[in-house]
């Protein structure tokens, strides 16, 4: 059996790099956006949109994005959509977690199981995890309690 210790550090070193790669990948999302930012000026600036450099091409683009507007009356604006024969690109949607969370709670209200009505649509799996906090001074002095 392998040394479960050696293995809580390996996953906690694991952890820790996932959170550094995290932090590395927002800091170099922002400089890539600034880059780029400076570098459409440079080239709107000098009246360069193409220009090629050790063997790619660079070219300056014009692109307009449309975002909906934040705390809109949802209602009004897929009633919108739907006007303009856009029905079909409204997607409803449920959060994983949202949904992972009502299941649990409702299961928990129905003796443990799955209501029927929902079996057709849920497709719950069980599966071990491993939990990782910050062991704090109760938590150690209860562990040492025990042993």
């Amino acid at each position: 059996m392998a040394d479960i210790f050696i293995l809580i550090d390996e996953y906690k070193n694991l952890l820790d790099e996932k959170d550094r790669l995290k932090d590395e990948t927002t800091a170099n999302n922002k400089a890539i956006e600034a880059k780029k930012k400076e570098l459409s000026q440079a080239m709107i600036d000098a009246e360069s949109p193409k220009v090629s450099r050790n063997g790619f091409l660079y070219s300056l683009q014009d692109k307009t994005k449309y975002n909906k507007i934040g705390g809109c009356d949802e209602d009004a604006f897929f009633d919108a959509l739907e006007g303009y024969g856009l029905g079909s690109i409204i997607k409803r949607t449920v959060n994983a977690q949202t949904l992972n969370g009502a299941m649990a709670e409702i299961v928990t209200e129905n003796d443990g199981n799955l209501p029927d009505d929902l079996a057709e649509f849920i497709n719950p799996y069980q599966y071990y995890d491993v939990a990782k906090r910050k062991e704090t001074n109760k938590a150690a002095r209860n562990a040492k309690e025990r042993r």
